[in-house]
């Protein structure tokens, strides 16, 4: 039977035992572990800068026995947000590593990812804070990789440009609630698989909590949701949301 032409085709990461759900060159929307494996989430203590944090990535997964195929998602953390044309130029080195790990599908990234820029305690340079990768599951739960969702449409436009006042920092932050939502309808799992949500902004938003936002997501916030002082990596935008689901999350010293 053909496929629907609204049903979202997986690229299938062998190598990874994933299946990726494609967003663009520089990060992909979304993976799923294949059966019998889930999603690990290792969070840095202290965190490293990028340059260094390749290796340390490439170490760990080597240690724990898995490929470096099975790198499914990094969360950045950048010292300012960069303009369209910064963003290019931080892309390069990044997806050529990528590219070297087998984690490229012709243009399109394989991995998750979040940038975020910090508006407190940011880090002088660009940081690797945390990453996610599949490994055989010991226990049977729900497990999957999302990249962070800012206010910036598909068509490159910033949503409500230019406005920080109440009605354009609600739009903005619908506009991630919804993205992400439909991601998760595309992944054939829902708000209610998440185990983690984050959101970021600086300026106010008003009932944040409420029906017509947060509060949309229903259960899953009885789980909490972290909340950062900081904006997406991209100038001009000043929402951004994260969600996930994982059974095993690790802090793991670098030092």
């Amino acid at each position: 039977m053909p496929q629907a032409a609204d049903t979202p085709v997986l690229l299938d990461n062998k190598g990874g035992n994933s299946r990726i759900l494609p967003g663009g060159g520089a990060y992909c929307t979304g993976v799923v572990p294949d059966a019998g494996f889930e999603v690990v989430r290792v969070l840095l203590q202290p965190w490293l800068p990028l340059d260094q944090g390749y290796a340390f990535i490439e170490a760990h997964l080597k240690r724990v026995g898995r490929p470096v195929e099975a790198l499914c998602g990094t969360e950045l953390r950048v010292p300012a947000p960069l303009s369209f044309d910064q963003w290019s130029t931080f892309n390069v080195p990044y997806l050529a590593k990528l590219r070297q790990w087998g984690l490229m599908f012709g243009d399109l990234s394989g991995v998750c990812r979040s940038n975020i820029a910090l508006a407190v305690h940011a880090p002088a340079t660009t940081s690797l804070c945390a990453f996610s990768y599949t490994a055989p599951a010991s226990a049977n739960a729900t497990t999957f990789c999302l990249s962070g969702t800012a206010d910036i449409g598909a068509d490159g436009k910033i949503i409500a440009a230019g406005d920080t006042g109440p009605a354009a920092m609600a739009r903005r932050a619908r506009f991630t609630i919804d993205t992400i939502g439909a991601s998760l309808t595309k992944l054939k799992t829902s708000w209610q698989a998440t185990t983690e949500i984050a959101v970021f902004h600086v300026h106010d938003i008003p009932d944040l909590w409420g029906p017509a936002l947060l509060g949309s997501v229903g259960e899953p916030l009885r789980r909490g949701v972290l909340v950062y002082r900081a904006r997406p990596p991209i100038a001009g935008a000043e929402v951004e949301l994260e969600a996930r689901a994982v059974r095993q999350q690790l802090v793991v010293a670098t030092g």
